[in-house]
């Protein structure tokens, strides 16, 4: 398929058929990600591949569990928001532990261009706070991880970046401790990337015009 083609035909797929996914599939998949941008060439990735249905079980009754503490007590204050939040977590999380594969992605927070100088001269903390709202460590990632969704768009699956389980991010890693003994200081689940062969048509909503968010200084 033509990169025009992958770029404009690209969807968040979160339903998958239950067709295996050869492993090396997702190692080409995982070598697109591998080598692409980072700042400073930190290449702040690290991937964990499950396969398991029963880890991926397990890593539910982890999100459940702490799904179920949130929505109580978001209830005692907005019913609505609560019931609202526990539709959108089963939605839009649970719904990647049904996929043949599901990447997790670790990361960290890269330091961002004139921190090291910034503190050379004592700026304030306020300014040194604000150099991290560009957030150049996730900037990477994100532009790394979409050649990982190209490339698997282009063997014939799909996949969808996901965020939606980071508030539960602390429990998943304990969870990934404690079973497979993964831990690096200052790294933390950034990402996760479900994967497989699409079951349905795939949708997505509707995006801006372009005219609303360019600005030509020529």
């Amino acid at each position: 398929m033509e990169l025009k083609d992958l770029i404009y035909s690209r969807h968040s797929i979160r339903k998958f058929k239950d067709t295996d996914v050869p492993k090396e599939d997702i190692l080409k998949i995982l070598d697109a990600i591998r080598v692409g941008p980072s700042a400073e060439n930190d290449q702040n990735w690290h991937f964990i591949v499950v396969k398991n249905k029963d880890f991926m079980n397990k890593l539910a009754d982890v999100i459940n569990t702490k799904l179920a503490k949130v929505v109580s007590r978001v209830a005692e204050v907005d019913e609505k928001r609560a019931a609202r939040f526990e539709k959108f977590t089963k939605l839009f999380t649970l719904f990647a532990l049904n996929a043949p594969v599901l990447v997790m992605i670790y990361s960290y927070t890269a330091p961002p261009a004139a921190y090291t100088e910034y503190k050379m001269i004592n700026m304030p903390h306020e300014e040194l706070d604000h150099l991290f709202l560009q957030n150049c460590g996730m900037q990477s990632l994100g532009a790394a991880v979409e050649n990982g969704v190209l490339m698997a768009m282009d063997l014939g699956y799909g996949s969808c970046t996901m965020t939606s389980q980071n508030w539960a991010h602390r429990e998943i890693e304990a969870f990934v401790k404690e079973e497979l003994g993964f831990e690096r200081e200052g790294w933390f689940l950034a990402t996760m990337l479900p994967i497989g062969v699409p079951d349905g048509e795939a949708k997505s909503p509707g995006k801006k015009p372009l005219d609303e968010m360019v600005i030509f200084v020529e």
